[in-house]
């Protein structure tokens, strides 16, 4: 395995998010989300660290692969090139960062490490990051196995005093991953084992048995790569294209009145155009101060239901009988709104997509998602979690009590575990040969 000219004190590999691998990357160019870290680290650490990219979801070959066989793929070619790295340079400690689909790798390493089966001890792994781990169980603290700590272990045969000014947030999150696993023992690599998650990300702190939960298994289950956190981006596009976007505009827009005596529908709009304009693919959710907005509204008008969907009820017909039934009888306008609610189901508008994967995910919302209070949070968790926002979230949330994100945060650390090994390493020394079989990862040494 080819490595710089001098064995690093500190070796670490990234295995990436699906959406930000490819086959033909360069594997020692940052990039994405993990090269958040690693860049800043490189910066700080310079020649005591280098570096590599695992690709996830691909053979060797570069064919694509199903999700579960992608993640024993990644964490094997882990643990083999770990293993080839510690053959070459046996002074060298070992840490690794794993990014939503990659976490699920780099935490089954850990666990293989830490129970004593793999190919390298436990006392050459000074570090694991996981971030936005779609197997985190629920109530999973900072540092799994040790709900009480702030700070990780030291790297093994160091003092650990950078380390030790080292302090991650430990929120209680009480949700946990799409594709959530039993409570993970890391053995003998507890303490040294860090899984960061933003709270609200669905990823890694959905509420468990949530209708977002079933609906991306749902989704995962049918799907040709049955990936939890593909199926997620598909459950954002396609409510991003429902009938929920034109039952806010609705409420906000055409309806009007304080009281249901005053109530009226006058459409900015016809009914058909803005579903017309909902089912465009680049179609935009409401954000939470519409949804609210039009939540207000209805209460103010006296609809003590939460209505996400108005497909079924909202309607200029609905509107008019109640317009007229309100002024005699309000409560009997209530009741007779209570039947339409009590008997309607979510209505969805076919995206406009040649996707085979976002038209059968209407099929499982449609299935699964029948209580329509449950919508605005389903699609709200849903666009939160999809690429765009949780990029922008782990770059921003406070993950340390100094406000450090969580990608800055993992950069921390593995730069106080790196400086702790450089003042008990030897000194750096030459690698041995690669054996013929070493796994092609090309490294990238901290200086630039």
């Amino acid at each position: 395995m080819p490595i710089g000219a001098k064995c690093p004190a500190l070796y670490v590999w990234g295995v990436q998010g699906g959406d930000e691998s490819s086959p033909d990357a360069q594997l020692s160019s940052d990039s994405g989300a993990l090269g958040q870290v690693f860049g800043p680290l490189a910066a700080k650490a310079g020649e005591m660290v280098q570096r590599a990219y695992i690709p996830f979801g691909y053979d060797g070959n570069g064919t694509a692969l199903p999700y579960e066989d992608a993640v024993t793929a990644a964490a094997q070619r882990l643990e083999d090139s770990a293993a080839e790295l510690v053959r070459r340079c046996p002074a060298t400690k070992l840490a690794a960062a794993g990014y939503t689909q990659g976490a699920p790798a780099v935490s089954r390493f850990a666990q293989h490490v830490g129970s004593g089966s793999a190919a390298v001890s436990p006392d050459q792994v000074a570090g694991i990051a996981l971030l936005a781990n779609p197997t985190r169980s629920a109530n999973t603290p900072v540092l799994p196995g040790r709900p009480q700590a702030n700070t990780p272990a030291s790297a093994p045969g160091t003092g650990g005093q950078k380390t030790a000014t080292v302090s991650l947030n430990n929120p209680p999150l009480s949700g946990a991953g799409i594709s959530a696993s039993p409570q993970v023992n890391y053995g003998s690599l507890t303490g040294r084992v860090a899984d960061l998650c933003v709270a609200g990300d669905a990823t890694c702190d959905a509420p468990t048995g949530g209708p977002l939960a079933t609906t991306v298994a749902n989704i995962a289950a049918r799907s040709d790569l049955r990936d939890p956190i593909a199926a997620i981006s598909t459950v954002a596009d396609a409510l991003s294209a429902t009938a929920f976007t034109t039952a806010v505009e609705v409420i906000n827009d055409d309806i009007h009145g304080t009281s249901l005596d005053q109530l009226s529908y006058e459409p900015a709009k016809p009914l058909g155009q803005r579903l017309a304009e909902a089912s465009q693919p680049n179609a935009t959710p409401p954000g939470p101060h519409d949804a609210l907005a039009a939540l207000m509204k209805l209460g103010t008008i006296g609809l003590n239901a939460v209505i996400s969907v108005a497909q079924k009820v909202i309607t200029p017909e609905t509107i008019g009988e109640l317009a007229v039934v309100g002024m005699a009888n309000p409560w009997a306008a209530v009741a007779a709104l209570g039947a339409k609610v009590a008997d309607a189901v979510v209505q969805l508008v076919p995206p406009q997509s040649a996707s085979r994967w976002i038209n059968e995910a209407f099929d499982a919302i449609t299935s699964t998602v029948t209580d329509q209070r449950e919508l605005y949070s389903l699609a709200s968790a849903a666009q939160y979690s999809s690429t765009t926002g949780r990029h922008g979230s782990y770059q921003s949330a406070p993950a340390t009590p100094t406000g450090s994100s969580p990608l800055a945060a993992a950069a921390q650390w593995f730069t106080a575990l790196a400086q702790d090994l450089a003042q008990t390493s030897p000194a750096l020394t030459a690698p041995q040969p690669p054996t013929s079989t070493s796994t092609a990862t090309t490294p990238s040494s901290g200086g630039r």
